[in-house]
């Protein structure tokens, strides 16, 4: 009971942490190439708690895949949505390639995540929390990849061909189904924790 409750709080702590780490450099780099904005709206970018989805963090918790809430983006040109898109995605390939580098090297975790039970109540939810963000941020990579309009992917598509932008927002609503049901089937989780095993 106590091991599972500290999955559930690490896979929380660890959800929040990979949606800021995520949105937060997407958020900072559009401001920077929009420097006449509203002020307002610049200093909403260092409210964190704002790129913390409520329902993709229980996503995190119950299937370790979920999804942030991005920065209310006002984009007129393709150069911009593309930057955008690969900023976001290549942050979570350095956070799971960071997280998993830190396992292997630095504490010591193998592939099959053996956790040793002499380590302390604090050394555990570290663990746990290191291994939830290894998982959820390769997951939210590939959740990312589904072309969503708000997602990364869908933000690549509009910097390449704003015609097929219009595509996927008429069938967002049909390509968010068959994403939920791939997360509610642990079909992602499945395949990101094989990644994840490799790189251990």
């Amino acid at each position: 009971m106590k091991i599972q409750l500290i999955r559930l709080f690490a896979a929380f702590i660890a959800g929040g942490i990979v949606m800021i780490l995520h949105e937060f450099p997407k958020a900072y780099i559009y401001n920077r190439l929009n420097p006449n904005q509203d002020p307002n709206r610049k200093h909403n970018i260092y409210k964190l708690h704002h790129y913390i989805d409520p329902v993709g963090i229980i996503l995190c918790i119950t299937n370790q895949a979920g999804f942030s809430k991005p920065y209310m983006y006002r984009i007129k040109d393709k150069k911009t949505n593309l930057i955008l898109g690969i900023t976001g995605l290549l942050s979570l390939l350095i956070i799971f390639i960071a997280s998993t580098a830190f396992m292997r090297f630095v504490i010591g975790i193998n592939s099959n995540l053996n956790y040793s039970s002499t380590i302390n109540s604090f050394e555990l939810i570290f663990q746990f929390i290191l291994a939830h963000i290894a998982l959820i941020s390769i997951s939210m990579f590939i959740v990312n990849l589904f072309p969503i309009s708000t997602f990364d992917m869908g933000l690549c598509i509009a910097g390449k061909s704003p015609a097929k932008y219009f595509l996927i927002i008429k069938n967002d609503y049909f390509i968010k189904i068959i994403l939920i049901l791939s997360i509610m089937f642990q079909l992602i989780t499945s395949f990101s924790t094989r990644i994840m095993i490799q790189f251990l």
